[in-house]
């Protein structure tokens, strides 16, 4: 029970971070998009199988600085959660182990002003359990949660009378904002995704 109240309480702090962040008339400098694919839906238990990042910088996504990897998880991971992604488990099978990838992953998350993501509880959760257990400083990072940005632009829809009700996942999201579909449950695509969706929230939110 005490290390998940740690890791709420980071959660917490990061977010409040990023809202501090979001008063400013300006974008951050640099943000850092990021998505994980993970073999389930409980933070305690899930295993990354891939990793997407991809920058924001001064308003703008850096495509060509899209970075992803599929990562193998554990043995005895549940296939299941595999296949949920359109993966085989012969493809995570010779992907690096996540203790290859998180030291570079947690670098580039230090240096962005903020770690942007769709559903932030989930991934913060995974990433900062998988640094406790390899003994990795977690960089605090401000976290902006575009599902928090969502409920925002509902809160004043509501209030106004104006617009249908934004859903909260990330393709209805795009969607209403008229943004094209994209490739889920691929790390990077879901990263770029996320990126793009932030910047459509961005500007309806400083009407």
């Amino acid at each position: 029970m005490k290390r998940s109240f740690g890791h709420l309480s980071g959660l917490s702090l990061g977010l409040a971070r990023g809202r501090r962040l979001l008063r400013r008339r300006d974008h951050p400098h640099r943000l850092l998009a990021l998505d994980l694919e993970t073999t389930g839906f409980d933070a305690s238990t899930a295993e990354v199988i891939a990793v997407g990042t991809v920058p924001i910088v001064d308003g703008a996504v850096r495509i060509g600085e899209l970075s992803s990897t599929l990562v193998r998880p554990s043995v005895g991971s549940a296939e299941d959660g595999i296949a949920a992604h359109h993966l085989r488990p012969s493809e995570v099978a010779v992907a690096p182990p996540l203790h290859e990838v998180l030291p570079q992953l947690l670098g580039v998350i230090a240096d962005a002003d903020a770690l942007l993501v769709h559903h932030a509880p989930l991934d913060v959760r995974v990433l900062r359990r998988a640094c406790t257990a390899m003994r990795c400083s977690w960089p605090n990072p401000a976290i902006i949660d575009t599902v928090e940005l969502i409920g925002r632009c509902r809160t004043r829809e509501r209030a106004t009378g104006t617009g249908r009700r934004l859903p909260r996942d990330l393709a209805g999201a795009r969607a209403a904002f008229g943004l094209p579909p994209h490739h889920a449950h691929d790390a990077g695509a879901d990263a770029v995704a996320t990126a793009e969706l932030y910047l459509a929230l961005r500007a309806r939110l400083a009407r």
